[in-house]
């Protein structure tokens, strides 16, 4: 019996580290299998991120391409609050407000004040811009800048809380380190002409930003807009070359300012001979004659064709005055007379004194 025992100890010493061993193996299988569950589980966490940062990045994209410009802005904001580093947002959302800066306005209620409801949208605004600027070079740089000075005038002009020359030295500063940038040239050029500077200077601007031949739609409503706030000799004279590169150009031009320009330059009930005749002649007759027809080609109802048409005969015969054409010149004012007579006006009245113009030379 006691041999038995000692003879069964042997064995039990031998068994008892194949136990320990197996005991050991299936510690670490599990530790295995329960670092493998962790790294599909993180997998998945991450995977399910990705789709989600993927929906937001989308959705702020859209809300972008559909000028839905502060709405974007807010979309790249609520990605940065848990991806603050995330480079394609930072980049998109500051694509998103220089957008906005071109396209901003308020909407209020008639007669409410627009300064209020402006100043924090134009907080947001600089605070994006301000921090862009820091991590953009070269070219982006002077982007950021010159929308940061266009920022500041509409703080200035809008939210009415500047008034010091923040907005000019930004648009100058973004030209000394891009001189032929298109966003600089183009608002400082609309600037000076808002804020009454050099209007050969501003022109100058604009050809700039025209020649670069970048967002070539946004530089001719700055350059539109701002010709059209200066009434002064030589403003209408660059506004009638400008719209007369754009009908050569095949470039698209709202139906609005196509109005607005003809009653500025054209309108012989509004404009006075001198301002005309500066209109008329600040391209070749033939290309004045096509860029009148071009802006002033809105359908006319059938009880208004008839007056349309004789302003247009006006028009014309003011073309071959100032070609030097003056027998056919006074030929056409004549014809007119008598098409005008007993209908007294203001364009009867234009031609009578081109008559009268014109007999005395």
């Amino acid at each position: 019996m006691g041999d038995d025992v000692q003879k069964a100890e042997p064995g039990a010493r031998k068994a008892w580290p194949l136990v320990m061993s197996w005991v050991g193996g299936a510690t670490a299988l599990i530790g295995l299998f329960a670092s493998l569950a962790g790294g599909v589980t993180w997998l998945a966490t991450h995977h399910k991120q990705h789709i989600e940062l993927d929906a937001q990045m989308a959705l702020a994209q859209a809300e972008q391409q559909q000028a839905e410009y502060q709405a974007a802005v807010q979309s790249y904001a609520d990605i940065l609050k848990a991806h603050s580093l995330y480079r394609p947002a930072l980049d998109q959302q500051l694509n998103a407000t220089m957008a906005w800066v071109e396209n901003f306005s308020v909407l209020v209620p008639e007669g409410q004040d627009t300064s209020a409801p402006a100043a924090p949208l134009l907080d947001q605004i600089m605070s994006i811009l301000d921090a862009g600027l820091t991590r953009s070079k070269g070219s982006q740089a002077a982007d950021v800048q010159a929308h940061l000075g266009w920022a500041h005038w509409l703080n200035q002009h809008i939210a009415e809380r500047e008034f010091g020359h923040a907005a000019e030295q930004n648009l100058r500063a973004a030209l000394v380190s891009d001189p032929s940038n298109v966003y600089a040239n183009a608002m400082l050029g609309n600037w000076m002409l808002q804020n009454g500077g050099s209007l050969t200077e501003a022109v100058q601007h604009f050809n700039t930003a025209v020649a670069t031949g970048k967002a070539r739609p946004f530089v001719r409503t700055f350059q539109l807009d701002g010709l059209m706030s200066r009434d002064e000799p030589g403003a209408r004279a660059a506004l009638i070359q400008a719209v007369n590169d754009m009908r050569k150009d095949g470039e698209p031009i709202d139906e609005g300012d196509k109005h607005r320009i003809v009653g500025l330059c054209c309108n012989p009930t509004v404009a006075d001979h001198t301002e005309l005749a500066e209109s008329l002649s600040a391209v070749a007759p033939d290309e004045a004659w096509q860029t009148y027809l071009w802006l002033d080609d809105q359908p006319q109802q059938d009880y208004a064709r008839k007056s349309h048409l004789i302003v247009h005969d006006f028009i014309a015969a003011n073309l071959l005055e100032l070609s030097g054409k003056q027998p056919e010149a006074l030929e056409k004012y004549r014809l007119l007379q008598q098409q005008l007579k007993n209908q007294p006006g203001s364009l009867a009245e234009a031609v009578d004194a081109a008559i009268a113009r014109l007999s005395h030379r």
